[in-house]
């Protein structure tokens, strides 16, 4: 929240050497390409073996990842804009700590490979423009909802070589994540290249609250399955700068 505070000062300051005569219109499109971070506030319960065993002590991690963002605003009113917020997949490495140690069970392992990831996060936001149309600097806040698919999820030849070891597992195993709906809010701001000029410089920041639940399976010896299951919380702030068009 610290890192929204200070982006909120900055706009602040901005909004207060903003001034114009008309408001940003009723009917305008604005259309912005860029380049985006996804840095999950990450945490999670700790990993449970069919519903009965608790890995005391254990947690996912949720690695950064990045991928070009496409964002649009719609003005349905005038200084309200409703936005979208799409991207090319952001890949994510997962972690775990804590699982016991094969060698020793009383003692814990550290950051183990888990796998990998991929998810698409569509945000759909009511935006609110403070300025008006004549400033080259357009400040906008929003508030919405966020809906986060998972794909390609792939469980490490590590994690595997564990589940063997320790969970007597007798198959690779298979990693599905749930997908999540959640809030989502997001400050920004557009750059005018100049006074006459419909392209700018955009940047942003979103905070997304995405909560899913991460699965294992895989078949063990004596011909049962196993499946181990985590809440895991994603949570991130999602960096973002780029280039726009209004029109």
């Amino acid at each position: 929240m610290k890192k929204l505070s200070l982006a909120a000062a900055f706009l602040a300051a901005t909004l207060a050497s903003s001034q114009c005569l008309a408001d940003l219109e009723q009917g305008d499109f604005i259309v912005r390409i860029g380049w985006g971070l996804v840095d999950p506030d990450d945490d999670s319960d700790p990993l449970l073996i069919d519903n009965t065993v608790e890995l005391t002590n254990t947690r996912v991690l949720v690695d950064d990842g990045d991928s070009a963002t496409f964002t649009g605003t719609w003005m349905f009113a005038d200084h309200f804009g409703l936005g979208l917020l799409a991207a090319l997949p952001f890949e994510h490495d997962l972690d775990v700590i804590g699982l016991p140690n094969p060698d020793n069970l009383n003692a814990r392992l550290g950051k183990v490979d888990l796998g990998s990831i991929e998810h698409l996060p569509p945000t759909l936001t009511v935006q609110w423009f403070p300025t008006c149309k004549e400033s080259w600097v357009q400040p906008y806040f929003g508030l919405g909802v966020n809906f986060t698919t998972f794909s390609d999820e792939n469980i490490s030849t590590v994690a595997n070589d564990y589940f063997a070891d320790v969970l007597g597992a007798v198959s690779r195993a298979n990693l599905r994540l749930d997908d999540s709906w959640g809030l989502a809010g997001e400050i920004g701001v557009d750059v005018m290249f100049g006074p006459d000029s419909n392209w700018l410089f955009n940047a942003a920041v979103w905070y997304l609250d995405i909560d899913t639940e991460a699965k294992i399976d895989f078949r063990s010896r004596g011909d049962t399955f196993t499946r181990i299951t985590a809440d895991v919380d994603i949570d991130p702030f999602v960096y973002s700068i780029g280039i726009g068009y209004k029109f």
